[in-house]
């Protein structure tokens, strides 16, 4: 056996203990919080340099490699050995030994180097920025300038405090994602997602395009509990696209969609990809809160993709599949029955209050027992450590984004450049509501590139937050509405990373994939402003209020659905694709004017259309019905 197979080894088994140390935060919570996060950030960071090595991935290991894995691990265990010196000494007061001081600077690196090894140099240089910005900032004139900060002061607060690389982010990786992301591999260890296909063609096999409606439901299953739309096009992608492709979509619309609607898995309760659980722990408010507001629009979003399906197919004459090629949901059912229990147990757990961990970790447990009902199913032995290890791996980006943005989250706290930032937004907007909303999009959807979902509302949510809620925007609206941003800067050009995932399977341009993405994701963009402008869309006022936004919601996205595909009972032409799209945007905000101008606009659309359908029919002779 090579030496570079016995490391690989070696890092499985480290792998295993990782999942198996956060089981037990999950069942156990935190007893010490800042040495849990050390240990849990080293272990993790340390397994980045043997799956990442210098050489790339797939090469062999090198002595710098085992050496930075080594160092990692020593970093969590120092800070864990001396947790009760580290944590209850008071910071910045000049207590930092000389020791402490060299293994921050090391930690520092060591996070960049991670960082650039699983996501690239982005954040690396955002972080870069942040350490350099605290190092001379002092020097800089008028808003921007802070106080002077020692070297010393700045490594402690980066590496030594909870307003660091041992902050919130990483405490999100530790007491969050890990279970969730270890949920979602034991899923796809039993054959989930072969359930979720299923379970989506007995209920929409027979409609136009059925393929594209499957893979929007089964995205939305199986992507909410991931959360990251990336990995989720690459998972639901792998099967979706090419059914869509078999079905008579083009490439490009069956791997556009599929980023769509993977990327709206993360805005879908109950879990929303631990969107939910972080909003709660940062603003505060009740879990089932936040669901019961998310639910709606969310529910919007996945409308959208199903019209947009059903559009295209129309087009482009897509059928449905035969009924005798379809599973029968009264079969398919009991089947999934060993699925359905830990689902269903995971939303009740988390609706009851539990903490959001225990409830990953419980449902894991029930999904692994029940893989033995079948023999198909079965997660052995080697197939635990299989799912064990995949779940290490498929976190890694996470973790090491996570610490990174502590480095940035770091800089922003010691400085005080958030509430510098909040002033700044403010007087660019000259308190223009919808100016400082635009201003925060285009900061998330410039953090979004390349960033996992978390990071970014973890950054937006410190730096623009304020900002916003200072114009007026109650803390619900706002912080979903970073949320949002976050999630669908993943469809963004011009870099759609979740598109990208998609054209790779789909086997076409990327680039055209991505604006295709985006032009599919348009209502996912203005469902946001809405619940700034109008909380009845979160089920926020009256009854009355609450209805008429449904009403409008709805009646607005299938209006611009068709403007945005073209079609509506025919062939849309150019001015008819305008209007209803100007119909759907009125619409959507629910304001008395506006609807009433929106229905103006888009009944003789409906009207002249409808009649366009009938006389192409008759001079056909085909059946208008």
């Amino acid at each position: 056996m090579t030496l570079d197979n016995v490391l690989k080894k070696i890092a499985r088994i480290i792998a295993v203990i990782t999942v198996g140390y956060h089981i037990y935060l999950g069942i156990f919570g935190l007893v010490m919080p800042l040495a849990n996060y050390a240990i849990s950030f080293s272990m993790l960071t340390s397994l980045v340099f043997f799956y990442v090595p210098f050489k790339g991935v797939g090469r062999k290991i090198t002595l710098f490699d085992i050496s930075l894995s080594v160092i990692s691990l020593f970093i969590g265990f120092y800070i864990f050995w001396n947790y009760h010196d580290i944590a209850f000494r008071p910071t910045m007061m000049g207590e930092l030994t000389n020791f402490e001081f060299a293994l921050g600077i090391t930690m520092i690196l060591i996070v960049l180097e991670s960082t650039r090894r699983t996501i690239g140099m982005p954040l690396v240089i955002i972080a870069l920025v942040g350490i350099i910005y605290c190092s001379f900032g002092h020097h800089l004139p008028g808003l921007f300038s802070h106080g002077k900060f020692s070297y010393s002061d700045i490594v402690e607060t980066f590496c030594f405090t909870l307003d660091g690389i041992l902050g919130t982010p990483i405490a999100v990786v530790a007491t969050l994602v890990i279970q969730f992301v270890m949920f979602g591999s034991f899923l796809k260890a039993s054959g989930a997602a072969k359930f979720f296909v299923d379970i989506s063609m007995s209920l929409f096999g027979m409609m136009k395009g059925a393929a594209g409606h499957i893979g929007n439901f089964a995205a939305a299953l199986f992507g909410m509990m991931s959360g990251s739309p990336t990995a989720d096009t690459a998972t639901v992608g792998s099967f979706m696209i090419p059914m869509m492709k078999s079905n008579g979509f083009s490439p490009i619309f069956a791997g556009a969609i599929t980023s769509v609607a993977c990327t709206g898995a993360a805005l879908m309760p109950p879990v929303m990809g631990t969107a939910a659980f972080l909003m709660a722990e940062m603003t505060g408010i009740p879990y089932g809160n936040i669901c019961k507001a998310a639910f709606f629009p969310a529910l919007l979003y996945f409308l959208s993709t199903a019209l947009i399906v059903n559009f295209e197919a129309s087009k482009t004459g897509i059928a449905g599949y035969k009924k005798d090629e379809l599973p029968q949901f009264l079969k398919t059912v009991p089947i999934g029955f060993q699925y359905i229990v830990p689902i269903l147990t995971l939303i009740i757990l988390l609706m009851k209050g539990y903490a959001p961990a225990l409830c990953a970790v419980t449902a894991s447990i029930l999904i692994l027992i029940s893989s033995f009902f079948r023999k198909t199913t079965r997660i052995n032995l080697f197939r635990l450590l299989d799912t064990l290890e995949s779940t290490v791996r498929t976190s890694l980006s996470v973790v090491t984004s996570c610490a990174c943005a502590g480095i940035v989250v770091g800089s922003i706290v010691l400085t005080g450049l958030g509430g510098k930032f909040t002033s700044i937004v403010v007087l660019m907007a000259g308190k223009s509501l919808f100016l400082a909303l635009c201003l925060t999009m285009v900061s998330a959807l410039v953090l979004g590139m390349g960033m996992p979902l978390p990071v970014v509302y973890i950054l937006t949510a410190v730096l623009c937050g304020p900002a916003i809620m200072s114009l007026g925007i109650p803390m619900l609206s706002a912080h979903l509405f970073l949320v949002y941003f976050a999630a669908i800067s993943a469809v963004t050009p011009p870099v759609a990373v979740a598109a990208y995932a998609a054209a790779a399977i789909a086997e076409d341009n990327p680039i055209k994939m991505g604006f295709a993405a985006f032009r599919y994701a348009i209502p996912g963009f203005i469902i946001p402003f809405v619940m700034v402008y109008d909380p009845s869309i979160l089920f926020q006022g009256t009854i009355f209020n609450i209805l008429i936004a449904i009403t409008s919601g709805v009646l607005g996205v299938f209006a611009l659905c068709s403007g945005v595909s073209g079609w509506l009972f025919t062939r849309l032409g150019y001015a008819e694709n305008a209007i209803m799209i100007v119909g759907g945007f009125l619409l959507i905000f629910p304001e008395k004017l506006s609807s009433i101008v929106a229905v103006c606009l888009v009944l003789p659309v409906l009207y002249i259309n409808r009649r366009k359908k009938y006389n192409n029919h008759r001079l056909t002779g085909e059946n208008v019905y």
